[in-house]
């Protein structure tokens, strides 16, 4: 069915399903955030730590991709609904996962379904234009655009951990400066893919 001959109904249902997949993406995010912290902080001092939470945190990776199929295949207000819930429970499990990682309280408390809904309502991806092009993805990370996908990943890494809030102490000074490394890393990672 495309946009133009769907119902009122079937428009906000499809509205909907992008916000709750936009929900999906940004957690997608944080655990890549999430990977680059635990390698810099365990990789070398505790190397079976970080194994234990690389494990962990490719488990939600994993998991959050299967509710994003679930997400494309969702028909019914029903399914979008159990499909929101199921993502609002990995999203609580990963807060309790992070609040161990970066040694701090829980920043999320179990909310309801109306909640979870009402945190998604802006109608375009956060990341969305932060980065235009391959060469300015490189340049976001400090790179030449000969760097493979490792290289790529060793220095987003890198400088996630500089910007990251919980690795200045709280200081939320360089967010917009996270945003953009993590909108470069996720575009060169698909151009990649790709190659």
């Amino acid at each position: 069915m495309n946009a133009d001959s769907a119902t009122p109904h079937s428009k906000r249902l499809l509205e909907k399903k992008q916000s709750v997949r936009r929900g999906l993406h940004a957690l997608l995010e944080t655990v890549q955030v999430d990977l680059a912290f635990a390698f810099d902080q365990f990789y070398e001092a505790r190397v079976y730590t970080y194994f234990a939470l690389e494990e962990k945190l490719q488990g939600f990776e994993d998991l959050l991709h299967k509710i994003e199929d679930q997400i494309n295949e969702v028909e019914t207000w029903a399914e979008l609904n159990r499909t929101a819930e199921r993502l609002s429970y990995v999203e609580d499990r990963l807060d309790e996962l992070e609040s161990a990682l970066y040694g701090r309280s829980r920043r999320r408390k179990r909310r309801g379904f109306s909640d979870f809904f009402s945190r998604f309502t802006e109608k375009r991806d956060p990341l969305d234009g932060e980065i235009a092009s391959v060469t300015e993805a490189y340049q976001t990370l400090g790179l030449s655009e000969e760097a493979d996908l490792s290289t790529v990943t060793t220095a987003f890494r890198r400088s996630a951990k500089e910007c990251h809030p919980d690795t200045k102490g709280g200081d939320r000074s360089a967010e917009a400066r996270l945003r953009r490394v993590v909108a470069a890393y996720q575009f060169l990672r698909r151009q990649l893919s790709r190659d």
